[in-house]
């Protein structure tokens, strides 16, 4: 019901606008014919060709060759659409006019300038108009929704820069409990550099669409530094980033969540409980590996969301350039990113 309405909504001006047409094509031109009822048929003749005419130029032509800058294939194939209507209009109104051919004194479209005058160049002239009019109408709605794109663009930026005013005040108190703390306690002074590290490069260098591998794996080191600190000595953490891991881009953020994942659901009460973090470099291609042990639940009970998240990312960004691989079963949960990344 919602779709018929928005259908009449939308069309019915132009039901009103071809109907208006053909009333004043019989007041005009209901001299010409014999009788009413061949009047009637002509002009809805009449009507129904241009009508056919006006939408197919609007809705094939100009978006197959006036859109793509095809100007001379939209030139010759919007001239054979006017001479192919014309002729046909022209044949079809002889088969109207043939019943009636003993009392017409003066036959329509007889003569090649009657042709002319009252079929092709009507129709040239109409349907360019109307042509020129779609064509108007859509250079107006770009224009209106580049302006929208560009204000939305600037409304984005000025979310922006007014959240740079809070992380500012949020370094400043940082700074102001790191001189608070004991110096003795050399520990706590090193994680608070650590999380305000982590903090500085999700707000002000996971702007753009790559960065470079060193300094996402600086920013992997601090985070598992930090996670160290929660999990006691019960926990085996290893973190190995190989020397050849460098000289390349990622996109930003990309790898935490195979980590954090891994700090959520790694066991407590296993012997021994571990995280392995490794990544390495083979024939140009980037390879995380990431393990831990976990707590002998229904497999599919790892994960959740950031995981979800990640995968739609790799599938976005490196399309055919990705295979990622997690084995969820057992007391070990393992996953594993091959990527392409030069």
């Amino acid at each position: 019901m919602n779709v018929l309405r928005k259908i009449i909504h939308w069309r019915l001006h132009h039901v009103l606008f071809w109907l208006a047409f053909f009333v004043v094509w019989l007041t005009l031109r209901i001299d010409d014919y014999p009788d009413v009822r061949p009047t009637v048929l002509a002009g809805l003749l009449k009507v129904l060709s241009l009508a056919a005419a006006v939408y197919f130029t609007n809705y094939a032509l100009i978006p197959r060759y006036l859109y793509t800058k095809r100007y001379f294939a939209f030139l010759l194939a919007f001239t054979a659409l006017v001479f192919i209507t014309g002729f046909i209009v022209i044949k079809l109104l002889d088969l109207i006019l043939q019943p009636y051919a003993s009392s017409i004194t003066h036959w329509p479209n007889q003569t090649l300038n009657s042709q002319l005058y009252d079929v092709y160049i009507p129709l040239f002239f109409m349907v360019g108009a109307a042509a020129g009019i779609k064509f108007y109408i859509d250079q107006l709605r770009t224009l209106n929704r580049l302006q929208n794109a560009l204000r939305a663009s600037a409304e984005q930026e000025l979310q922006y820069l007014r959240s740079q005013i809070n992380p500012h005040s949020l370094f400043n108190s940082l700074n102001t409990i790191y001189f608070l703390i004991d110096k003795e306690n050399r520990e706590a002074r090193e994680t608070l550099m650590k999380f305000s590290e982590l903090l500085r490069y999700q707000l002000y260098e996971c702007n753009t669409e790559k960065i470079s591998i060193e300094k996402e794996v600086l920013y992997l080191r601090n985070y598992v530094a930090i996670q160290r600190l929660r999990h006691g000595e019960q926990y085996q953490i290893q973190f190995d980033s190989a020397p050849d891991v460098k000289d390349f881009s990622i996109a930003p953020l990309l790898l935490v969540p195979f980590i954090e994942n891994a700090f959520k659901h790694v066991s407590s009460h296993l012997s021994p409980n571990f995280i392995h973090i490794r990544m390495h470099m083979n024939e140009g291609r980037f390879l995380l590996s990431v393990q831990n042990t976990r707590e002998n639940k229904p497999a599919g009970t790892n994960g959740g969301i950031g995981l979800v998240n990640v995968k739609r990312r790799l599938e976005l960004l490196y399309p055919g350039k990705h295979l990622l691989q997690i084995q969820n079963g057992g007391e070990l949960y393992s996953v594993t990113l091959n990527l392409h990344v030069t």
